[in-house]
C-alpha cells in the first residue's frame, strides 16, 4: 500500500466515508468497495480512490449493476481516480 497523503473526501450530507484502494487490483477493488457500501446507511456517500486503470471503469460499472449511484469519476492526480458513490439500494 502506498504512503501517499490522504485525499479530500467529498461531502454529501452527513453520511460520508472514504476507501483508499491505491495499490489494489480488480476484482478486489470492487469486492472491497461493495463490502464498504454494505455497512453504510442508504443515502450515504463513499469516495473510493483507485490507481489501477481498469478499476476506474470496472468499479462504477459493477456498482451501477448492483443498484448504487455513481456521482462522479474524477482523475485527482495522474493515474489516480476518485470514484464518488451514493448507496441507493440494500
Amino acid at each position: 500500500m502506498s504512503s501517499s497523503p490522504p485525499l479530500p473526501t467529498p461531502s454529501y450530507g452527513d453520511q460520508r466515508a472514504a476507501l483508499d484502494l491505491r495499490g489494489e487490483v480488480c476484482p478486489y477493488t470492487f469486492v472491497r468497495t461493495r463490502l464498504a457500501l454494505e455497512v453504510l446507511p442508504l443515502g450515504a456517500s463513499l469516495a473510493v480512490i483507485v490507481d489501477f486503470e481498469p478499476a476506474r471503469r470496472n468499479v462504477p460499472r459493477s456498482v451501477v449493476e448492483w443498484g448504487q449511484e455513481v456521482v462522479e469519476v474524477l482523475e485527482i492526480t495522474s493515474g489516480c481516480w476518485r470514484i464518488t458513490l451514493i448507496k441507493r439500494a440494500e
